[in-house]
This record gives C-alpha cells, sequence and structure tokens, in this order.
C-alpha cells in the first residue's frame, strides 16, 4: 500500500514548530513568508503564493534580531490550506530542503533549535 506523502514519516529529519517570530525573505517575492517549522535540513513556510515543487529558491531567514542568507533550497512539496473563516484567504504551506548550507549559518539554524528547545515548544515528529 503506497503511503500518504503527508504523513509525518515521510520526513528525512526532524522539525520543530517555530514559537517565536521567524521569517524567510524568498527572491522574487514581494513580502516575507512565516516559518512554521524548521529543522537543520529544511523549514516549512506559509505563504500567500504557491511555491512550485522542484524549484530552487534562493532565501534569507531572520527573526526581529539576527539573519542569515542568502541560502539555497528547493521546494519539496507544497499545499493549498483553505481558510477556515468565509473571507480569508487562502494559505500555501510549502517545505524547503535546504542545499549547501554555510557552517556559520548552520551554526545559526542550531542555535534557533536550541532556543525551540529551551522554551518547550512542541516537536514535530521523525522518522528513521
Amino acid at each position: 500500500m503506497p503511503r500518504d506523502s503527508w504523513t509525518p514519516d515521510r520526513r528525512r529529519g526532524n522539525r520543530r514548530v517555530v514559537p517565536f517570530p521567524l521569517h524567510a525573505r524568498i527572491q522574487g517575492t514581494a513580502e516575507p513568508v512565516s516559518v512554521q517549522e524548521l529543522g537543520p535540513g529544511g523549514m516549512v513556510v506559509e505563504s500567500p503564493h504557491a511555491l512550485m515543487a522542484g524549484d530552487v529558491v534562493t532565501f534569507s531567514l531572520g527573526t526581529e534580531t539576527q539573519g542569515i542568507g542568502p541560502l539555497q533550497g528547493h521546494v519539496a512539496h507544497c499545499r493549498l490550506i483553505l481558510p477556515f473563516r468565509h473571507g480569508e484567504p487562502p494559505v500555501y504551506l510549502a517545505g524547503v530542503a535546504f542545499e549547501h548550507v554555510t557552517p556559520v549559518d548552520s551554526a545559526r539554524i542550531a542555535g534557533w533549535l536550541g532556543d525551540m528547545d529551551d522554551r518547550g515548544g512542541p516537536r514535530s515528529t521523525q522518522n528513521s
């Protein structure tokens, strides 16, 4: 039986739900997108526009006080999330797998992940 591509075990690494404002600025888009989940190898962003699976994207990541980038990654998946209330716009959730992260940027991502663990936020499931 084929596995559902949206089940938590589809991931190759763990990601954590981001408990503080973290944004990605993707080149070619007008406004930053909200990072919903982050891991050492990728992220899930919420965007008002669809990102095409397979596309390579260049982006920067940042909080109010610190940022990294430019980074590159490829869009692993993108799905439409319908609005909860009438009149709200739909949003897209897109998974982006990081490519060629420098040691400095990797250390910053690890620091953010450590901050998430210190805050006791929920952890996403991980597969083996």
